[in-house]
């Protein structure tokens, strides 16, 4: 696999530097290109396209974007809440171990069949009629940003047991 450098501006890598362990870089920035390519390859061969499908079909896909955003949050906010306030330390020892499998999983490229029947592994507080009426990608965003924000306080809270 080839190598390149890339200018990134500071502030950007600050803020990356504090998420670096939930983002896998190389893979971003692949598939970014990947569809930056797709999109200027496209416009060479000059594609006949009615604009409007389109547009139509990228909203579609914002908004499924946004409502997966949305979920991860949710999720991470209830996981430090959990970590923070109800967890015991068996607790969370316990979900560093049964939970290690999904540290490989990234965020922003994920499969929701790799997450399927994690919802189950939540504490039943957070198994609520509305998670588990979404469909699979929103729960499995959900369990993905649980699963980091209580991984995030545990990480660092562990260290200065």
């Amino acid at each position: 696999m080839a190598r390149r450098n890339i200018s990134i501006p500071d502030a950007l890598v600050e803020r990356l530097d504090r998420m670096r362990d939930r983002i896998n870089v190389s893979r971003v920035c692949a598939v970014a290109l990947e569809r930056e390519l797709r999109i200027l390859e496209g416009q060479a061969r000059g594609q006949d396209v009615d604009e409007s499908k389109v547009d139509r079909l990228v909203e579609r896909l914002r908004s499924q974007q946004s409502e997966k955003d949305r979920w991860y949050r949710r999720g991470l906010r209830d996981g430090e809440k959990w970590a923070q306030e109800t967890a015991t330390l068996h607790e969370l020892a316990a979900f560093e171990d049964d939970w290690a499998e999904l540290e490989q999983i990234d965020v922003a490229d994920f499969d929701p069949e790799d997450i399927e029947g994690w919802d189950d592994e939540l504490p039943e507080t957070f198994q609520t009629d509305e998670l588990l009426r979404q469909p699979p990608l929103f729960r499995s965003a959900y369990v993905l940003g649980w699963y980091a924000g209580v991984h995030g306080l545990w990480r660092a809270a562990r260290v200065r047991l």
